[in-house]
């Protein structure tokens, strides 16, 4: 069962588990049983991941680099689903609000989210991990799961769990 916390209107919030897949959890063996461990653990899922290997385009420019770094997040985000047919890739909060109620593995694309946030995250967006720890805060997660060899910058408001590689 979903974890469920009433508000002040009497909704029922979903609080999720948001988990950081590094490319190399993406590419193992073992992801639907990473997968069906993060299911099992009864909380919607969101998966995050960051920027693809190879490297993307440089601009030089703050701004148009920040949107190309975002839009090869999303092209990694779309590598994932396509290798576990639970994965839905989604880029809106309405979206992620729907498809958590409906019991779907949310693959996060975070383009629209984070260019509409007034509160957006500070750091580079780049910062695959820190851009989770931002959306796991503005998501109320329960906790941060982090599958690959990477650590969470300091100062959470949400708990952090490392994953062995």
């Amino acid at each position: 069962q979903p974890v469920r916390l009433g508000d002040e209107t009497g909704a029922e919030a979903l609080h999720p588990v948001v988990a950081y897949l590094s490319n190399a959890a993406i590419a193992a063996p073992d992801l639907a049983a990473r997968l069906d461990a993060l299911q099992a653990g009864g909380a919607p899922v969101i998966l995050t991941v960051g920027l693809p290997e190879g490297g993307v385009p440089q601009t030089g420019q703050r701004p148009t680099q920040r949107r190309i770094d975002l839009l090869a997040i999303e092209q990694n985000a779309w590598v994932l689903a396509s290798r576990d047919p639970r994965c839905v890739v989604v880029a809106t909060r309405t979206e992620i609000d729907w498809a958590m109620k409906h019991g779907q593995m949310v693959v996060w694309a975070p383009s629209k989210i984070v260019l509409d946030a007034v509160d957006g995250p500070k750091g580079a967006v780049g910062d695959a991990v820190a851009l989770a720890l931002w959306l796991a805060e503005q998501m109320a997660a329960t906790q941060l799961e982090l599958h690959g060899d990477v650590s969470a910058p300091a100062g959470s408001r949400v708990p952090v769990t490392r994953v062995d590689p």
